[in-house]
């Protein structure tokens, strides 16, 4: 009876560990203590936004990344708590309208570039409704119908050259906070779970003091970035779940040398996430999104494919 136990716990978590351009379904949720995972992930996306997530309403970028994000679980004065760190090796191609160097006219340029995107390290902490538990112990907990995070992430710049039009970096540091909010609905049936997340959070950017030269600026400065990301998500089966996916975005705006660009963020995005337990140990997920409100025009699609790789040493319990 045990192993059923501990199996069906370490299932559960697993579907819950995944980050990615807006984190993605069950994301948000806490697990157990003890528990130390894996995220690979390849993100393919095509949009006018650059990597470092500026609008740029003539762009036409095409974005081949591949985060991988370490995560572990103890805690914290009896409440839930990870850290995690985060790589995203990628590259970009594509074209943007821009003055080439030594003209003012603009011009279509074509970019490539590759090596590293932003990457972060972050803090949760459980609020409300968040014991530390280990594994047997989580297993046997009744979910409360709210529980709160607090969610922390540092961003720190990728690879970057400011002689290229476009880069995977930002040349800048990026702090986010956010309140991860889950409510559980399966309080009749938890063998078919169903959860739906709310995520509130907001972004501060440091400046860029060495910008891209076709922008021809000192300083570019990005205000800050508001973001609300939504999650309805059901178990069908022991292993099968899927969701349905919500995201806004509103802010972000690009100042060079004080003047605002005119490239605010005002859309609402989302799609559809299918996941599978293979085995305990080790789940998939597979992500398709688009754009659905735009009065920024925004052009955007994502398609993401993630493996969830968890370890925990059930011989301590």
């Amino acid at each position: 009876m045990k192993k059923i136990i501990v199996s069906t716990v370490i299932l559960l978590f697993s579907f819950q560990l995944s980050f990615a351009q807006g984190d993605g379904a069950r994301m948000t949720l806490w697990g157990p203590t003890g528990v130390t995972g894996v995220i690979p992930k390849w993100m393919s996306l095509n949009q006018n936004i650059t990597p470092a997530n500026i609008l740029v309403n003539d762009a036409d970028v095409q974005i081949d990344a591949f985060p991988i994000t370490v995560i572990h679980n103890f805690s914290i004065a009896n409440r839930f708590a990870q850290v995690m760190v985060n790589a995203v090796p990628g590259n970009v191609t594509g074209s943007i309208f821009a003055p080439p160097f030594g003209s003012r006219i603009p011009d279509k340029i074509s970019v490539n570039a590759s090596g590293f995107i932003d990457g972060f390290v972050g803090f949760k902490l459980g609020l409300i409704n968040q014991p530390a538990l280990n594994v047997k112990e989580y297993a046997a907990y009744q979910h409360k119908t709210f529980s709160m995070t607090s969610y922390t992430r540092v961003w720190y710049p990728g690879s970057y050259d400011e002689n290229k039009a476009i880069n995977l970096g930002s040349n800048r540091w990026t702090f986010e906070v956010g309140f991860p909010i889950n409510i559980y609905l399966s309080k009749n049936n938890p063998k078919r779970s169903t959860w739906l997340e709310v995520y509130p959070a907001i972004h501060v950017f440091t400046a860029n003091t060495a910008p891209t030269k076709i922008t021809r600026a000192d300083k570019t400065e990005q205000l800050p970035l508001f973001t609300l990301e939504n999650h309805l998500s059901h178990n069908f089966t022991k292993k099968l779940w899927a969701s349905l996916d919500l995201r806004y975005q509103y802010g972000g705006e690009l100042k060079a040398d004080g003047v605002k660009q005119d490239n605010d963020l005002n859309v609402i995005g989302g799609g559809a996430t299918i996941g599978y337990q293979i085995i305990p140990p080790l789940g998939i997920n597979i992500s398709y999104g688009n754009v659905f409100n735009n009065p920024s025009n925004v052009e955007a699609s994502m398609f993401k494919m993630t493996a969830v790789f968890t370890y925990a040493n059930l011989k301590k319990l």
